[in-house]
């Protein structure tokens, strides 16, 4: 068997693992800006389109909640009160992000003098599919955005690791946007057999698994809450 197909073996090594930010927090001093880097890259969007829909937000008003939650909402108290026990980290950022959508409302119609605000209208570009929630849209989102910086680092990891053949094949067979291509289509178009192409997708499929672990085990506090976000992921 080719080695740079095979599966396993000293060259199948997945990218580093990620340190959770739940350590980080442990630690003294200020909390490094690469573990809230983390938190940011996968719940920007969701939080983003929870918010249009929740809180009824324009597409400017609802980037401007978002980043003011991200710039000042995620201190080292607010992850020292996270609880595992009670419900997924997940959860629990998208209580955060209503207490301070509702706080952030509250200080807004202070300002005003004798009315309440109105709620702004959804503009055409972001309408939701019928029957979804604004909870069944956060999860939508999280699921698409972890799984786009996972095939983004699995890209990445290919490139380096000099298995671009491997990722070209995924690429066309997992992410293709219509119907798949038969494998042996596949064989065909990068000359080589059948059974290559089955073990470039293991090795790929593989690895992508270990990415979207790695960057879920930085924001997840121990293997029992990374081990029911991977459930939910795939779910």
């Amino acid at each position: 068997m080719d080695p740079d197909t095979a599966i396993g073996g000293l060259r199948d090594r997945f990218p580093s693992t990620r340190h959770s930010l739940f350590a980080a927090v442990t630690e003294a001093g200020t909390l490094p800006a690469e573990a809230l880097e983390q938190v940011a890259a996968i719940y920007w969007k969701p939080v983003y389109k929870y918010v249009r829909l929740q809180w009824r937000k324009d597409n400017e008003a609802a980037k401007d909640l978002t980043q003011s939650f991200f710039a000042s909402a995620l201190e080292r108290d607010f992850f020292r009160q996270f609880d595992p026990a009670k419900a997924s980290f997940r959860t629990y950022l998208r209580m955060a992000v209503d207490r301070f959508a509702a706080n952030e409302y509250a200080a807004a119609n202070r300002l005003k003098r004798g009315g309440a605000a109105v709620p702004a209208s959804l503009t055409d570009d972001f309408e939701p599919a019928d029957g979804e929630t604004p909870e069944t849209v956060f999860q939508r989102e999280w699921q698409r955005q972890v799984f786009a910086l996972a095939i983004e680092d699995l890209r990445a990891y290919s490139e380096r690791a000099g298995k671009q053949l491997p990722f070209q094949i995924f690429a066309a067979y997992d992410l293709a946007e219509g119907e798949r291509p038969a494998y042996s289509a596949l064989a065909a178009q990068y000359g080589i057999a059948v059974t290559a192409v089955t073990n470039h997708l293991a090795w790929a499929r593989r690895m992508l698994r270990g990415c979207v672990e790695a960057r879920l085990r930085g924001v997840t506090a121990g293997e029992q809450e990374l081990h029911r976000e991977m459930r939910s992921l795939w779910s």
